[in-house]
């Protein structure tokens, strides 16, 4: 009789749905790894198809969502993600994480009135329902979002602060922290912003909204608390989408300091509907010099509208694949994503467990048991 094969550990496999494979391909190329290998079918009825081209039994699997509308609407690609979570959970895998650089639906986090629907709550079970055990994401639109995840899923949120900071203290001529502000859009994103303020040691400042009198239209006013006259303003935002908010900051900060030249960083970049005009209009008419978002969320389709406009060189994408990569290789060596040693990591300082993830085997190995004994014929 041979002896007894004994599975070995849960080798770790990245998958990623159809969308923003550019993102995905940069993640595994950090981590030394391949893509995991499904196959992705629409039907002519619409009907998505899902079928996994490889073994995932026993494995630790991670699933790598972006939005890219270049690619697909954004709840096709959430059914393509579901019915993936379905079909990998149907193949007995250790464990299912799923990375989520950008939650979708994330501003419908509360009832702003009666009858209206907590869709990243919703959003978030689906998936747990589905099949997944674990979640990852990039700077929620609002931190009390990390609730939403059931009680059997952990949601892990990693901030792009450190990647943001070291582009604009590379991207701006001269950066010169003692004469430059960071601008919050909102009271809504003054935490957020004083964060950034912090890792570039510079001033804040922040746009808020307010009536003159009772019943006129509100107006946008700087609310700063320094008292020099900036070379550079930074807006800074976790997204971007038909930058109708973007303009009245812009109008404002010009107003503000009329001399500065200013900027607009962003993690989530969705530049919906006429964004690109309106960016191009703030670039012609009140001196943005660039918009700089993440590639959470493809850039193709926002870069493809921005060079129509002969404009694409004013859409900075920074790229954030390590810091997911760090994230993948701590949850599946069991480490923690919330320790300061990984959060304080930029994209220039080395990260000693990414460097050691090429040595973490990709495939399922067994050891060889001992033989058993073989039982000897009874003699008559």
């Amino acid at each position: 009789m041979s002896g007894v094969h004994v599975p070995v550990g849960h080798p770790p496999v990245v998958f990623c749905t159809p969308g923003n494979r550019d993102l995905c391909e940069k993640i595994v190329a950090h981590l030394s790894w391949t893509i995991g290998k499904a196959r992705f079918r629409t039907f002519a009825n619409g009907e998505i198809s899902v079928k996994l081209e490889q073994s995932v039994s026993n494995y630790d699997v991670f699933v790598v969502c972006a939005r890219d509308d270049f690619e697909c609407e954004i709840n096709f690609m959430l059914m393509q993600l579901l019915i993936m979570l379905d079909a990998l959970k149907s193949e007995s895998p250790h464990r299912i994480t799923v990375v989520l650089p950008c939650v979708e639906y994330a501003r419908q986090d509360r009832k702003f009135e009666a009858g209206e629907a907590i869709a990243p709550k919703l959003l978030l079970h689906l998936m747990a329902t589905a099949g997944a055990d674990r979640f990852v994401t990039i700077d929620l639109h609002n931190q009390a979002e990390a609730g939403f995840s059931p009680a059997q899923a952990a949601l892990d949120e990693l901030t792009c602060e450190k990647y943001l900071g070291a582009f604009i203290r590379e991207a701006i001529p001269g950066f010169k922290p003692e004469e430059t502000l960071v601008c919050a859009t909102d009271a809504g994103g003054a935490k957020r912003t004083r964060k950034m303020a912090d890792e570039l040691q510079v001033g804040f400042m922040m746009a808020d909204k307010f009536r003159p009198k009772a019943g006129e239209v509100g107006q946008v006013k700087i609310i700063s608390d320094a008292s020099l006259n900036p070379s550079d303003v930074i807006i800074v935002d976790d997204m971007f989408d038909t930058c109708g908010s973007l303009v009245k900051v812009v109008e404002a900060v010009r107003n503000f300091a009329p001399e500065a030249r200013i900027y607009a960083v962003g993690t989530h970049g969705y530049f919906s509907k006429d964004a690109s005009e309106r960016v191009a209009k703030m670039i012609a008419d009140l001196g943005l010099e660039w918009v700089a978002v993440t590639n959470c969320i493809s850039q193709r389709m926002p870069l493809q509208k921005f060079q129509k406009l002969g404009i694409g060189e004013r859409l900075k994408v920074v790229d954030i694949s390590r810091l997911v990569a760090g994230a993948i290789i701590r949850i599946h060596l069991g480490a923690s994503v919330n320790l300061p040693k990984f959060r304080q990591l930029g994209p220039m300082n080395p990260d000693p467990l990414l460097a050691e993830a090429a040595f973490v085997p990709t495939t399922q190995y067994t050891l060889r048991g001992a033989s058993a004994p073989v039982p000897q014929s009874a003699e008559t």
